[in-house]
């Protein structure tokens, strides 16, 4: 029998063990704030937020040998895009950037299933709540803006998705941390939805009775240093996908 080994406990301490990080003052000011308590947020352990933000911004800037390979220098463009990045989910953390999932119906377009939308994306919430922005369940409840909850939607195109669509496509492609796709299609599952993202930056919905009859899935975090850790690695993703997004290709031809 093999012992696997234990998963480290992640800290605002640990992550940033043997670097030399960035120092607050040099982060945009949103996360000035937010180490300093001055901005309301619900993220339940707002310093780790914001020693990740200073390792991200750190390992973006500080010429990583990882990141920057001898003689390709894209050292100014990462450091733009990485100040741009943590400008933008900063704000994205504040609770007056979050979705109000009562009033969500009011606003709908589609005339179907709105409300297994709206149940899914709030289970979603109800597990992970601040320590994801509020960009994570915008895109979840975003199908309840269409036409039908099913209707796909190459974002990288879709002239109505043109504002929201970097934050949109982080967050799908984050989810190549499967622990966190798996978690998320469990909860869409239980109201027949599944969660679908292609090429083009698609979007959409499944009718799982019609696409898998019987189909579910199930599944849990084997612990809360698993699920802390998931969360920390979709987020450091996110982070990544949307700094890289101006530099991503799409084929309208390859969109779903």
């Amino acid at each position: 029998m093999t012992v696997q080994p234990a998963i480290p406990i992640l800290s605002a301490t640990s992550i940033l063990e043997g670097v030399n990080p960035v120092t607050i003052e040099q982060m945009p000011t949103i996360w000035q704030k937010i180490a300093r308590g001055e901005a309301e947020v619900g993220h339940p352990e707002p310093q780790f937020l914001v020693a990740l933000a200073q390792l991200f911004f750190t390992k973006a800037t500080d010429g990583s040998p990882e990141i920057f390979q001898q003689g390709f220098d894209c050292q100014s463009l990462y450091q733009q895009g990485a100040w741009d990045t943590l400008q933008f989910f900063g704000a994205d953390y504040l609770l007056s950037a979050y979705p109000n999932f009562e009033l969500a119906k009011d606003t709908a377009v589609a005339k179907d299933g709105v409300e297994r939308v709206i149940a899914f994306a709030t289970d979603v919430f109800d597990d992970f709540q601040y320590e994801l922005p509020a960009s994570f369940y915008r895109m979840l409840l975003c199908p309840i803006e269409r036409d039908s909850i099913l209707e796909s939607r190459a974002m990288a195109f879709d002239i109505r998705m043109q504002g929201v669509k970097r934050a949109y496509d982080a967050c799908l492609h984050a989810f190549n941390v499967t622990r966190m796709l798996m978690s998320v299609q469990d909860k869409a599952t239980r109201h027949g939805l599944l969660l679908q993202h292609g090429c083009g930056c698609d979007h959409e919905l499944t009718n799982l009775p019609a696409a898998a009859p019987g189909s579910t899935v199930q599944y849990s975090f084997e612990n809360q240093e698993t699920r802390h850790k998931a969360i920390t690695a979709y987020t450091w993703r996110m982070w990544n996908e949307y700094m890289l997004f101006p530099l991503s290709i799409q084929s309208k031809t390859l969109a779903l």
